[in-house]
């Protein structure tokens, strides 16, 4: 695992380079029989099929558990899907489940997951799971050891310092099929909608109805107890 990561850090292929211009060399052709208007039309479609979509987060603590973090995701057509995590103010040497989450791929138009505020919370004042579902709604893609399939693996443990810095990825095609799997229908492209989903961390000690210190007598490791959450956007 690495300690650090940033937008720039996804590898950067020399095959993108490859693609590029031997879709540009088929420009000729293309506007000869007329399947486009000009070759700046082409261009512009060679790019859009070949850049890749950036999406951050930012985390921010829920259940005052002083967590924060960034996320990055990246795809691209016919490419790959990249995962990375970092985030501090965790556990130390604990597992912590992640997961994106959010509501139906299968939605034309999906609602748009949003953190819960702390009023979420019931009458005890600590915002659990369920009570958090309505906002971001449930579980889309599990953040662990292998992405794909779509059932739970290993999630990340923290670091003595109760940090978690996280690198997965698998093929574009394989997170597509396996969401496709799981959902009724064929998936696409537009059917992430990344853009109106979250991400959310779990797990923290907690007593009395408050997140407390590891070591804390009596105190009781609940690892579906979100303690972060970032909405997704896209970069530009």
């Amino acid at each position: 695992m690495k300690n650090n990561f940033y937008p720039g850090a996804f590898k950067k292929h020399s095959s993108k380079v490859v693609k590029l211009f031997t879709a540009l060399m088929m420009s000729a052709f293309l506007f000869s029989c007329e399947q486009f208007n000009d070759v700046e039309e082409v261009v512009d479609k060679v790019k859009e099929e070949q850049e890749a979509r950036t999406f951050v987060a930012e985390l921010g603590g829920l259940n005052n558990s002083g967590v924060t973090g960034e996320v990055v995701i990246e795809y691209m057509k016919d490419g790959q899907f990249e995962v990375l995590v970092k985030a501090d103010g965790l556990v130390p040497n604990m597992v912590h489940p992640q997961h994106i989450h959010g509501f139906g791929f299968m939605d034309k138009d999906p609602k748009n997951a949003v953190c819960p505020p702390m009023s979420a919370a019931g009458e005890d004042g600590l915002l659990t799971l369920p009570e958090g579902l309505p906002f971001y709604g449930p579980v889309l893609v599990p953040l662990d050891s292998e992405l794909v399939p779509l059932t739970v693996q290993e999630f990340p443990m923290a670091n003595a310092n109760g940090m978690i810095s996280y690198i997965e990825f698998t093929s574009l095609k394989a997170m597509l099929m396996a969401i496709d799997k799981s959902n009724d229908g064929k998936q696409s492209l537009a059917n992430l909608s990344l853009e109106d989903r979250v991400i959310v961390l779990h797990g923290a000690y907690v007593k009395d109805n408050m997140i407390v210190p590891p070591g804390t007598e009596g105190a009781e490791y609940v690892a579906t107890l979100p303690v972060a959450c970032g909405e997704l956007v896209e970069v530009l």
